[in-house]
């Protein structure tokens, strides 16, 4: 299939999953399509950096396909890890088995993890040195690396977990056998010409109540923390992709030691600039792929936001608009402030601009009423993933959060308490509290603390919980707002003419002066 036919099959923004693209576009064409001109690309290459944090939609699947396109760390193999569910049950079985008090548990586990990562590596270059093939003990099957996994879990549970004594010692052993350090050393010698990468994907939904999966999932990333440490300065580095929305849980409960096995970690927080680049590269590249009148032919430094802004958005989204509210405002900020700054997000609700505009016969300008329709008709669906990227962590989060309904957009702490008493059914039995429900709603991004208020210009400035490195507590004193995105479906009363701008406090944030 030619390139530009393939980008007739893609949405003018693409599409809002890496999965999608590349099956569309295939590995080759896909790395044409990846926009590399943010600090991600250049941050998860660090031979210190070992950890990526981010939550649904931030990108953490492309990052982990982009190792195999780089350029920073030239000739290296890639192996990547994804679809973990495939073996998520079997090492959750294997966590069970481990011990009953996490103390005791996760070292063990770590031994597990660091196995079946050697065996992935031994597997993938098996053909280089027969030292290396001696070592592929559990098989050198050809399937994908998901399912070799599970095979290899498989094998350690039949072999190791008849009695929970024998898992420590004889594991130890296998690990520390001359055929395995051995192996280990070819690979070794293998790393100094290729570099190695191997990238880890994680499960998109978890449930916090599921000790045994969670102390596992801390066991990965204390093993990898040794990995890194022992290896990286060797050319062979382990990346580990974690969900933000667990993350905290992690840290505060299940992890043994954070100081050491959390250490350089790369939080997934987009910038401004660098969205407003990646969605505008998108729509150049489908542009100029369909040939459409000749809107991608000036050239744009792509590494200067404010060019991008004047050469690649303005002309088709133009500069400002007037809101619901008769409120003047820059397109851009109108558009991201009904996302939480997750590039899926942003790309839905510009494929939604784009089809009411398609419909009109605008495409690829867009008026104030496809750009206001688009974002109305697109952050419903935004919402619903929200609450189901959380509805392992809270059952029921949807039905809690619609105790919110009919909220004005700006509202005192205490109010907090008093709905969440409506929700108390809903909750797992002893589950619930004021505290819980606060909590819920901080996490979720659904409310935000008002940082502050410019009556003259309209805007509210807030901060929320999705743009921090830790929690955001919400107080009986604070005053609190909505965040735009839950509008339509909690049906929030606007009784100001304001517009809420859910943005940190910061120099990088301050979109709504960039002109």
């Amino acid at each position: 299939m030619e390139y530009a036919n393939m980008f007739t099959e893609l949405e003018p923004f693409g599409e809002p999953d890496c999965e999608s693209e590349l099956k569309l576009l295939g590995t080759d064409e896909y790395s044409k399509y990846y926009f590399q001109h943010t600090p991600f690309n250049q941050e998860v290459m660090s031979r210190k950096t070992f950890l990526i944090i981010g939550r649904r939609g931030t990108g953490k699947t492309a990052l982990s396909h982009f190792f195999s396109f780089q350029k920073v760390i030239p000739n290296a193999a890639v192996i990547d890890v994804d679809e973990p569910a495939a073996f998520q049950q079997v090492m959750s079985k294997i966590a069970e088995s481990a011990a009953q008090s996490r103390e005791v548990a996760i070292p063990r586990l770590v031994k597990i993890w660091e196995f079946v990562i050697w065996s992935i590596i031994f597997r993938q270059f098996q053909e280089k040195d027969l030292r290396i093939k001696a070592a592929c003990i559990f098989g050198d099957g050809k399937e994908k690396v998901s399912a070799f996994i599970l095979h290899v879990l498989k094998a350690l549970m039949t072999k190791f977990l008849k009695t929970d004594n024998s898992l420590a010692d004889e594991l130890e052993s296998l690990i520390s056998s001359e055929t395995i350090q051995t192996a280990k050393a070819a690979v070794l010698e293998v790393a100094k010409k290729n570099p190695i990468i191997v990238a880890i994907d994680t499960l998109e939904n978890y449930a916090v109540k599921d000790q045994s999966m969670m102390r596992a999932t801390a066991a990965l990333i204390q093993c990898a923390s040794n990995f890194n440490r022992e290896f990286s300065q060797h050319n062979l580095h382990l990346k580990l992709f974690i969900m933000a929305e667990i993350f905290p849980y992690l840290k505060e409960e299940i992890l043994l030691n954070t100081l050491k096995s959390i250490r350089h970690e790369v939080y997934l927080h987009w910038r401004p600039k660098d969205l407003l680049k990646l969605i505008s590269w998108r729509l150049w590249r489908y542009l100029k792929f369909n040939n459409i009148n000749g809107y991608y032919e000036n050239k744009t430094d792509w590494d200067k936001h404010r060019d991008v802004l004047i050469e690649k958005w303005e002309p088709f989204f133009n500069r400002h608009l007037k809101n619901e509210f008769n409120l003047v405002e820059k397109s851009f900020p109108y558009v991201l402030r009904h996302t939480q700054m997750r590039p899926r997000q942003l790309i839905v609700l510009c494929n939604s601009i784009a089809k009411c505009a398609q419909e009109k016969g605008n495409f690829p300008k867009f008026t104030t009423e496809d750009i206001i329709m688009g974002v109305k008709q697109g952050e419903e669906l935004l919402a619903d993933e929200v609450f189901n990227s959380y509805s392992s962590l809270y059952p029921r989060a949807a039905r809690i959060a619609e105790a919110l309904s009919g909220l004005p957009l700006i509202f005192k702490g205490n109010e907090l308490d008093r709905r969440a008493s409506q929700t108390a059914s809903q909750w797992t039995a002893g589950e619930y509290s004021p505290s819980a429900f606060r909590q819920l709603v901080a996490e979720l991004g659904i409310v935000g603390r008002v940082r502050q208020i410019d009556e003259r210009a309209g805007i509210v400035e807030a901060d929320f919980e999705y743009a921090n490195n830790s929690r955001l507590p919400l107080l009986v004193g604070d005053t609190c707002v909505i965040h735009p995105m839950f509008y339509k479906k909690l049906n929030i009363q606007i009784t100001k003419n304001l517009c809420v701008y859910p943005f940190p406090d910061h120099e990088e944030f301050k979109i709504f002066d960039v002109a």
